[in-house]
């Protein structure tokens, strides 16, 4: 029990170690000087930590402030749209599967499981040749639906695991009472699985938060561009930001931490339930 014990205590540690480096090293870079940074001497100490990079940034009237707010806006479009699209299609899916039995249930539900094995970009070039024959290219709406269709199979699996955790009684109680299957469905079904739809936001807002190659392709104008995108505006061919582009990294990180912080509990527990 004991070894077991330590055996944990050493990979959950070796976990957080990879999983912050990249992010301390980023930190690091984004307050060295560029001269410094580019010496063969380089290290970070209190004299040549520098705030520029972030100074430039939440300086509201510098071109780099106004390319980044145009990014992160993009970016909480994108996600909270998806979210929007993909959380009730996924859910009512999921409900249905639970609820209902028809024909090939078990052959449907085998092959929505199936497709979690193929990511969107090995579709992505028949994808972009027919959002470009329809003029959908550049818009963040069809754009969302590709995330959706990406996302969709993963969370409709993950609610109907929680549903079934569900005691069948619940609902047959809840029709004998006389409800109907709207009312079923909202008053029963939706506050009993709030934890699960809490994790399938946070799984669906963070999947598309990070998204780089969906967005390159798809949404061709600067306007459109989310922040993931926008790093690439700071990289020219004859020069290249890496301070900046670093504090930019680690700002992108924010929100989503943010968000995680706040939720972590119904992140858990909607895990937890499955187990």
């Amino acid at each position: 029990m004991r070894k077991s014990t330590i055996g944990y205590s050493i990979s959950s540690l070796l976990i957080i170690v990879v999983t912050l480096l990249p992010i301390i090293w980023c930190l690091i870079i984004s307050l060295t000087p560029e001269s410094d940074m580019l010496s063969s001497q380089f290290q970070l100490s209190s004299k040549n930590v520098t705030f520029g990079n972030y100074q430039a940034i939440f300086n509201l009237s510098t071109p780099q402030s106004q390319t980044v707010i145009l990014g992160l806006v993009n970016s909480l479009k994108s996600s909270i749209l998806t979210v929007i699209i993909a959380l009730p299609i996924s859910f009512i899916t999921s409900y249905a599967l639970y609820r209902y039995k028809f024909r090939f249930k078990k052959v449907f539900i085998k092959v929505l499981i199936l497709t979690l094995v193929f990511p969107v970009l090995t579709t992505i070039v028949p994808i972009y040749n027919m959002f470009k024959n329809l003029g959908m290219l550049d818009s963040m709406f069809w754009t969302s639906i590709i995330y959706t269709s990406s996302l969709l199979p993963l969370i409709t699996w993950i609610n109907l695991n929680y549903l079934n955790s569900i005691s069948p009684e619940i609902f047959q109680a809840a029709k004998i009472d006389g409800f109907s299957e709207s009312q079923t469905f909202f008053r029963i079904a939706v506050p009993l699985c709030r934890p699960i739809l809490v994790t399938g936001t946070l799984i669906i807002f963070l999947a598309i938060w990070k998204q780089y190659m969906i967005p390159m392709i798809l949404l061709t104008t600067y306007k459109n561009r989310t922040l993931t995108l926008i790093l690439s505006t700071f990289m020219t061919r004859n020069s290249i930001d890496y301070g900046l582009i670093a504090a930019i990294g680690v700002i992108s990180i924010i929100p989503p931490i943010i968000i995680a912080l706040l939720f972590r509990k119904f992140l858990v527990n909607g895990f937890s339930s499955q187990a």
